[in-house]
Protein backbone atom coordinates (compact mmCIF):
# COMPACT_ATOMS: atom_id res chain seq x y z
CA UNK A 1 0.00 0.00 0.00
CA UNK A 2 1.34 3.55 -1.21
CA UNK A 3 -0.78 5.70 0.76
CA UNK A 4 0.81 6.15 4.78
CA UNK A 5 -2.54 6.92 5.66
CA UNK A 6 -4.11 3.83 4.19
CA UNK A 7 -1.37 1.79 5.84
CA UNK A 8 -2.51 3.25 9.48
CA UNK A 9 -6.04 2.09 8.72
CA UNK A 10 -5.29 -1.13 7.54
CA UNK A 11 -3.00 -2.00 10.96
CA UNK A 12 -6.11 -0.43 12.76
CA UNK A 13 -8.55 -2.96 11.46
CA UNK A 14 -5.90 -5.83 11.24
CA UNK A 15 -5.78 -4.72 15.26
CA UNK A 16 -9.93 -4.95 15.38
CA UNK A 17 -9.57 -8.26 13.81
CA UNK A 18 -6.86 -9.66 16.52
CA UNK A 19 -9.06 -8.74 19.64
CA UNK A 20 -12.34 -9.75 18.34
CA UNK A 21 -11.32 -13.36 17.55
CA UNK A 22 -8.84 -13.28 20.56
CA UNK A 23 -5.38 -14.21 18.23
CA UNK A 24 -2.95 -12.84 16.31
CA UNK A 25 -3.34 -12.48 12.65
CA UNK A 26 0.32 -13.47 11.51
CA UNK A 27 -0.35 -14.72 7.81
CA UNK A 28 -0.17 -11.25 6.13
CA UNK A 29 2.62 -8.60 5.64
CA UNK A 30 1.86 -4.60 4.92
CA UNK A 31 4.70 -2.99 3.09
CA UNK A 32 4.29 1.25 2.54
CA UNK A 33 5.60 1.28 -1.02
CA UNK A 34 4.05 1.02 -4.35
CA UNK A 35 4.36 -1.98 -7.20
CA UNK A 36 5.53 -0.73 -10.39
CA UNK A 37 8.06 -1.77 -13.04
CA UNK A 38 10.96 0.20 -11.86
CA UNK A 39 12.57 0.51 -8.50
CA UNK A 40 13.07 4.24 -8.08
CA UNK A 41 11.18 6.85 -5.99
CA UNK A 42 7.59 8.06 -7.68
CA UNK A 43 5.19 10.53 -7.22
CA UNK A 44 1.81 9.43 -5.94
CA UNK A 45 -1.05 11.09 -6.79
CA UNK A 46 -3.91 10.67 -3.65
CA UNK A 47 -7.42 11.32 -4.34
CA UNK A 48 -10.34 12.50 -2.74
CA UNK A 49 -11.60 8.49 -2.72
CA UNK A 50 -8.22 7.08 -1.57
CA UNK A 51 -8.49 3.80 -3.48
CA UNK A 52 -8.59 5.32 -6.95
CA UNK A 53 -4.98 6.90 -5.52
CA UNK A 54 -2.29 6.41 -8.18
CA UNK A 55 1.08 6.34 -9.67
CA UNK A 56 -1.12 7.55 -12.60
CA UNK A 57 -2.74 11.40 -13.57
CA UNK A 58 -6.53 11.10 -14.04
CA UNK A 59 -7.62 11.09 -17.85
CA UNK A 60 -8.10 14.29 -19.43
CA UNK A 61 -11.08 12.71 -20.18
CA UNK A 62 -13.03 11.92 -17.33
CA UNK A 63 -15.41 14.67 -17.26
CA UNK A 64 -16.71 13.05 -20.88
CA UNK A 65 -16.18 9.54 -19.61
CA UNK A 66 -16.63 9.23 -16.44
CA UNK A 67 -19.30 11.89 -15.65
CA UNK A 68 -19.45 12.61 -11.38
CA UNK A 69 -16.30 10.74 -10.99
CA UNK A 70 -14.13 13.72 -10.93
CA UNK A 71 -16.09 15.76 -7.99
CA UNK A 72 -17.13 12.10 -6.43
CA UNK A 73 -13.50 10.45 -6.06
CA UNK A 74 -11.18 11.44 -8.78
CA UNK A 75 -9.77 15.05 -7.59
CA UNK A 76 -6.27 14.44 -6.52
CA UNK A 77 -5.66 16.25 -2.84
CA UNK A 78 -2.17 15.43 -2.27
CA UNK A 79 1.14 14.41 -3.88
CA UNK A 80 3.68 12.15 -2.18
CA UNK A 81 6.85 10.53 -3.03
CA UNK A 82 6.74 6.75 -2.53
CA UNK A 83 9.42 4.27 -2.25
CA UNK A 84 8.52 2.13 -6.11
CA UNK A 85 9.12 -1.23 -6.38
CA UNK A 86 9.00 -4.00 -8.70
CA UNK A 87 7.65 -7.65 -7.60
CA UNK A 88 11.55 -9.23 -9.04
CA UNK A 89 12.96 -7.19 -6.80
CA UNK A 90 10.35 -8.01 -3.83
CA UNK A 91 9.74 -11.62 -4.63
CA UNK A 92 14.03 -11.46 -4.36
CA UNK A 93 14.53 -9.44 -1.22
CA UNK A 94 11.51 -11.56 0.26
CA UNK A 95 12.76 -15.17 -1.06
CA UNK A 96 9.64 -15.77 -2.84
CA UNK A 97 9.75 -19.05 -4.88
CA UNK A 98 5.85 -19.60 -6.20
CA UNK A 99 3.20 -17.16 -6.55
CA UNK A 100 -0.34 -19.15 -6.41
CA UNK A 101 -2.45 -16.31 -6.87
CA UNK A 102 -1.75 -12.82 -8.16
CA UNK A 103 -4.66 -10.35 -7.46
CA UNK A 104 -3.36 -7.28 -9.23
CA UNK A 105 -5.47 -4.22 -8.29
CA UNK A 106 -3.21 -0.72 -8.66
CA UNK A 107 -5.24 1.70 -10.23
CA UNK A 108 -4.16 1.88 -14.10
CA UNK A 109 -0.28 -0.04 -13.63
CA UNK A 110 -1.69 -3.47 -13.75
CA UNK A 111 -0.01 -4.25 -16.59
CA UNK A 112 3.30 -2.98 -15.77
CA UNK A 113 3.21 -4.73 -11.99
CA UNK A 114 2.76 -8.05 -14.22
CA UNK A 115 6.17 -6.68 -16.48
CA UNK A 116 7.67 -5.76 -13.44
CA UNK A 117 7.99 -9.39 -12.64
CA UNK A 118 10.53 -9.59 -15.03
CA UNK A 119 12.31 -12.92 -14.80
CA UNK A 120 9.87 -14.04 -11.87
CA UNK A 121 7.37 -14.48 -13.83
CA UNK A 122 7.70 -18.34 -14.19
CA UNK A 123 6.80 -18.51 -10.88
CA UNK A 124 2.95 -17.25 -11.27
CA UNK A 125 0.52 -19.56 -11.73
CA UNK A 126 -2.47 -17.53 -12.12
CA UNK A 127 -3.91 -14.58 -11.01
CA UNK A 128 -6.18 -11.68 -12.08
CA UNK A 129 -5.90 -8.19 -13.09
CA UNK A 130 -7.24 -4.80 -14.53
CA UNK A 131 -7.46 -3.13 -17.93
CA UNK A 132 -8.89 -0.18 -19.49
CA UNK A 133 -11.61 -1.44 -22.40
CA UNK A 134 -10.15 1.67 -24.63
CA UNK A 135 -7.59 3.93 -24.13
CA UNK A 136 -10.24 6.51 -25.02
CA UNK A 137 -12.15 5.85 -22.22
CA UNK A 138 -9.57 4.88 -19.60
CA UNK A 139 -10.24 6.44 -16.28
CA UNK A 140 -6.12 7.11 -15.90
CA UNK A 141 -4.04 8.70 -18.40
CA UNK A 142 -1.93 6.16 -19.00
CA UNK A 143 -3.95 3.09 -18.06
CA UNK A 144 -3.32 -0.33 -20.08
CA UNK A 145 -6.18 -2.03 -22.31
CA UNK A 146 -7.25 -5.47 -22.49
CA UNK A 147 -5.41 -5.86 -26.13
CA UNK A 148 -2.19 -4.61 -24.49
CA UNK A 149 -2.87 -7.56 -21.25
CA UNK A 150 -3.94 -10.17 -24.05
CA UNK A 151 -0.25 -9.66 -26.15
CA UNK A 152 1.44 -9.84 -23.14
CA UNK A 153 0.05 -12.68 -21.20
CA UNK A 154 0.30 -14.64 -25.09
CA UNK A 155 3.58 -13.84 -25.30
CA UNK A 156 4.80 -14.88 -21.58
CA UNK A 157 2.82 -18.65 -21.73
CA UNK A 158 -0.39 -17.72 -20.11
CA UNK A 159 -4.00 -18.11 -21.21
CA UNK A 160 -7.28 -15.67 -20.10
CA UNK A 161 -9.98 -18.17 -18.48
CA UNK A 162 -12.47 -15.21 -18.26
CA UNK A 163 -12.64 -11.25 -18.58
CA UNK A 164 -15.37 -9.68 -16.39
CA UNK A 165 -16.85 -6.13 -15.48
CA UNK A 166 -14.84 -4.95 -12.62
CA UNK A 167 -18.20 -3.61 -10.88
CA UNK A 168 -21.76 -4.45 -12.46
CA UNK A 169 -22.23 -0.76 -12.59
CA UNK A 170 -18.73 -0.13 -14.96
CA UNK A 171 -18.43 -1.53 -18.27
CA UNK A 172 -14.89 0.59 -18.92
CA UNK A 173 -12.96 -1.61 -16.94
CA UNK A 174 -13.09 -5.36 -16.60
CA UNK A 175 -11.04 -7.94 -14.64
CA UNK A 176 -8.56 -10.73 -16.30
CA UNK A 177 -8.41 -13.71 -14.92
CA UNK A 178 -5.25 -15.64 -16.52
CA UNK A 179 -3.62 -18.86 -15.83
CA UNK A 180 -0.42 -20.80 -16.95
CA UNK A 181 -1.28 -22.43 -20.44
CA UNK A 182 -0.01 -25.69 -18.74
CA UNK A 183 -1.32 -25.22 -15.30
CA UNK A 184 -2.98 -28.41 -13.81
CA UNK A 185 -5.79 -26.76 -11.23
CA UNK A 186 -6.48 -29.10 -8.56
CA UNK A 187 -7.43 -27.00 -5.95
CA UNK A 188 -9.78 -23.76 -5.96
CA UNK A 189 -9.05 -20.50 -4.65
CA UNK A 190 -11.71 -18.28 -3.64
CA UNK A 191 -11.89 -15.25 -6.14
CA UNK A 192 -15.00 -13.56 -4.67
CA UNK A 193 -13.66 -11.48 -2.16
CA UNK A 194 -13.77 -7.59 -1.70
CA UNK A 195 -9.86 -6.87 -1.73
CA UNK A 196 -10.71 -3.44 0.14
Amino acid sequence: EANPDLVKVIKNNKNEIDQYKKIEVKNYRINNKAISDINSSLIFNIAKNPTVSSLNEFSKNIDKTWPGYREAHCTVIKKIEVEGITLEKYCIDNEIKKINYLHIDTQGSDLEVLKGLKNKLEIVDQGVLEAATKKETSLYETNHTIDEVKKFLKLNNFKISKIENVDENIDKEKNIYFNKKNLNINFKINKKYNVR
